[in-house]
């Protein structure tokens, strides 16, 4: 299900929580009589100075077993709810989750509201009490929705969208509301989108500039995908599906304690085929050479056929994940996790327009079927991703708790690319990148639910990248080399503090400082190889051509939030802050010394209120915004007429965002629900830099690239009690992205049109915890485009069908 509200309520006493271990935490002395629910809970909170998330409609009419002895808080909530139909499950350190059990039904035959908890905020908190735009997907719906990616998010979150426009697809930009831009650890470029998405706890997506607790390059928003842990019992599960176009996937995870104060999980993700895309060879150009003044180059390579390729575009995946999570003590504990995967599948292909549209040299003689391309080659990605994260959280004193999050990762890759979708090389690239970051985050908080939670702390990553990219460019007659390496290391030093000004209205006021340095240096030499060349003059360079470049900056953002509880379930918020995107340099292709300079830090006001509203039937939010941007950063044609990263004016993004999900219908053996939610976009560049007078004119006006105006999903779902203990859950989507440009100065070849999807999946789950289901994607085989770039385009996938097992345990 996917949610952007709950009706979750916290009781906590007004001390920091102990730290919990395996047994719960450290024995408290009880003496609760039974009584209330309620009144049990915030009890057994206060003796034992933990936090309990619940429902108020999941405890009402309940009656608390009598607590008596020296326990474990976690014994001692058990013992309170057993025989009452709630389960208990920690969430945190010193966090605990009261819920409905399953299937179970609340007071008065109504369903409760199941339990939400998110961290967006760096602490354990009920979504309906983040004063933020946070949308939650829970694990086990993304891996039935087929979520195995960030980019898969697209047509499941509405306000996210990706951006392929330049460089291909392996270097998608994702976008949240117009503005582009895991485990709680930052990521440094999008080279590391390639990791998998599997065992996931869930994902929240925190949506507009988020410039105190994230801060550098988190204008757009935050995701972060949090992946399960070991837990306090053993259990685990498997599946394997097979589908459309040879498609192969299995996934495995096992977790649990090897001993009081030692938990293990590990995760694997293997997947296999799925390519829908059809090489037609090089058709017309195939033995083509370049032709000057009527004399063939018969010293260049003739364009080679590669004959044709049926299946086009298969993945070639593996991922693992390791996870060790160790208790010293009550009030310390250590995780690591260590993760890789290694892709070795078909780079995706871009399609190019008909032959009788298109009269381009490049055009191969194209037809009108989107599935099949002309390409000299069907290129493979050699892209490995590999590190560990290690989060360590230790109580220093009552009031007083500390984190501490490292990270180590890199990643390399081997790319080729042609992305014009014609085997023309006007510029085809060999790209082998090597990428290394580390980081440190340190965290001092009393965050335990008080009248006062704060948190302050500091943060520093620094990472390197090197290219060695080699071009094969029919357009400058040439073969060249551009070989760069660039250093950034950013700093910052945060707080925020959230103040219960009364029982309903709560203040919060966050600020955090960032400081980047970043270093930029590198050649092009072209190789000239034919004797042909017109490198300098076709990009107005030099040969060779060296640069050493440096770049520092710092900057002030923040937010300030009220947020006001009409009650329990239904409260509003308002907020002002600023983000701040650092600058630096374009590490694309370099030609000219213009193209070596910095850009400089884009910076945004945002303002934002929210309503969140939740009864025993229906959950709503209501979210509006709108966002000023200065030294807008954008990928845009250069004077020379290259692609690069540059300041380019001002914008301005405004909207609305609604969710809601409704329990339409409850009998005795199924239940029936709707979610729905839709985002509202309406972008505008108000200012753009550039010597082109006719752009300028053309582009401000304009929308900005990656900026549907409007995103929406639709589901029912539907359950259904069989004989036994069998069930039968099934669920019928629609998705709606609406017309986006992919670049700024967009034409209408540049413009993908709005499109429509429907999605149907059916599971039989037993008693036993097997399940089988089948799903369909794309059911009305609609033809759509993500990307359109020119006379290419970006084809999304055909009707694709599946089915599956799986088995819990």
């Amino acid at each position: 299900m996917l949610l952007a509200c709950s009706a979750v309520a916290a009781v906590a006493a007004a001390t920091p929580a102990l730290a919990q271990s395996p047994g719960g935490g450290a024995a408290v002395s009880f003496a609760i009589e039974s009584q209330s629910m309620e009144e049990a809970l915030t009890s057994l909170a206060r003796a034992a100075d933990v936090q309990v998330l619940f429902a108020p409609e999941a405890v009402r009419g309940r009656r608390a077993n009598r607590v008596v002895g020296v326990l474990a808080p976690a014994e001692a909530l058990r013992r309170m709810v057993e025989g009452t139909g709630l389960t208990v499950a920690p969430v945190g350190a010193r966090t605990f989750s009261v819920a409905v059990a399953h299937a179970d039904l609340g007071a008065e035959g109504v369903t409760a509201v199941e339990d939400v908890i998110v961290t967006a905020q760096k602490r354990a908190q009920r979504i309906q009490d983040v004063p933020l735009a946070v949308t939650v997907l829970d694990g086990d719906d993304a891996a039935r929705r087929g979520i195995s990616s960030v980019t898969d998010l697209v047509d499941e979150v509405p306000g996210v969208s990706v951006n392929y426009a330049f460089g291909g697809t392996n270097y998608g930009l994702i976008s949240i509301r117009g503005i582009g831009g895991g485990d709680g650890v930052y990521q440094t470029s999008n080279a590391y989108l390639g990791m998998p998405l599997f065992d996931l706890d869930r994902v929240e997506i925190l949506k507009g500039p988020q410039g105190t607790l994230y801060g550098r390059n988190t204008t757009a928003g935050v995701i972060n995908a949090i992946t399960k842990g070991p837990g306090d019992v053993v259990e685990g599960s498997g599946r394997v599906e097979v589908g459309s176009h040879d498609y192969l996937a299995m996934e495995a995870a096992v977790g649990g304690p090897l001993g009081d104060k030692v938990g293990v999980r590990l995760a694997v993700l293997a997947e296999q085929g799925g390519g829908f895309m059809t090489g037609a060879g090089a058709g017309d150009l195939a033995g083509y050479r370049p032709v000057i003044g009527g004399v063939v180059q018969t010293q260049v390579p003739a364009i080679v056929d590669p004959g044709r390729r049926e299946g086009f575009g298969d993945q070639d995946l593996f991922a693992g994940r390791a996870t060790v999570a160790l208790d010293f003590s009550p009030e310390t504990s250590l995780t690591f996790k260590l993760f890789g995967s290694r892709d070795r599948g078909d780079t995706r292909q871009y399609d190019r327009i008909s032959a009788a549209l298109d009269s381009n040299i490049a055009n191969a003689g194209e037809n009108d079927d989107p599935y099949e391309f002309y390409s000299s080659e069907y290129p493979t990605q050699s892209i490995d991703i590999y590190g560990v994260s290690a989060v360590l959280e230790h109580q220093l004193a009552d009031n007083l708790n500390l984190a501490v999050i490292g990270n180590v990762q890199g990643t390399t890759r081997s790319v080729q690319g042609n992305g014009d979708g014609s085997p023309y090389p006007a510029s085809r690239f060999d790209a082998d990148e090597d990428l290394s970051q580390t980081s440190l985050e340190m965290r001092l908080s009393d965050d335990t639910g008080g009248r006062l939670d704060w948190i302050v702390g500091a943060f520093y990553v620094s990472d390197d990248i090197a290219f060695d990219t080699h071009w094969t460019s029919y357009t400058a007659r040439t073969k060249y080399d551009n070989l760069h390496k660039q250093t950034r290391n950013s700093f910052a030093v945060f707080g925020q503090v959230d103040y219960d000004l009364t029982d309903k209205l709560t203040l919060s006021g966050g600020l955090r400082y960032t400081r980047d340095e970043a270093t930029f240096s590198g050649r092009n030499d072209d190789l000239d190889p034919w004797g042909i060349s017109t490198f300098t003059t076709t990009f107005a360079t030099t040969n060779p051509f060296i640069w050493d470049r440096a770049f520092e900056d710092d900057n002030v953002s923040g937010r300030v939030t009220a947020k006001y509880a009409f009650t329990p379930n239904l409260n509003v918020f308002v907020s002002a802050g600023t983000g701040y995107r650092g600058g630096g340099f374009d590490g694309t292709s370099i030609f000219t010394q213009a193209e070596t300079l910095p850009f400089d830090s884009e910076t945004v006001t945002a303002y934002e209120a929210g309503l969140r509203w939740t009864t025993n039937r229906l959950r709503l939010s209501v979210d509006v915004f709108s966002y000023a941007f200065k030294e807008l950063q954008a990928t845009t044609r250069l004077a020379n007429d290259t692609n690069g990263r540059a300041n380019v004016g001002e914008a301005e993004s405004q909207g609305i965002e609604f969710a809601v999900n409704a329990l339409l219908f409850e009998g005795a053996n199924q239940t029936l629900d709707l979610d729905m939610a839709a985002a509202f976009l309406d972008t505008e560049i108000l200012s753009f830099n550039s010597a082109r007078v006719a752009e300028v004119l053309s582009t401000v006006g304009d929308p900005l690239p990656g900026a549907p105006d409007v995103m929406a999903t639709v589901s029912l779902n539907h359950g259904l009690m069989l004989a036994n203990g069998w069930r039968l859950d099934s669920r019928l989507s629609v998705s709606h992205h609406g017309e986006e440009s992919n670049r700024l100065n967009a034409a209408p070849g540049n413009t993908s049109q709005a499109y429509t999807l429907l999605n149907a999946r059916v599971e039989l789950e037993t008693a036993a915890n097997w399940a089988v289901y089948a799903y369909g994607r794309n059911i009305t085989d609609e033809v759509y485009f993500p990307e359109l770039n020119g006379a290419s385009r970006l084809v999304g996938a055909p009707a694709t069908y599946g089915v599956g097992l799986r088995y819990s345990f």
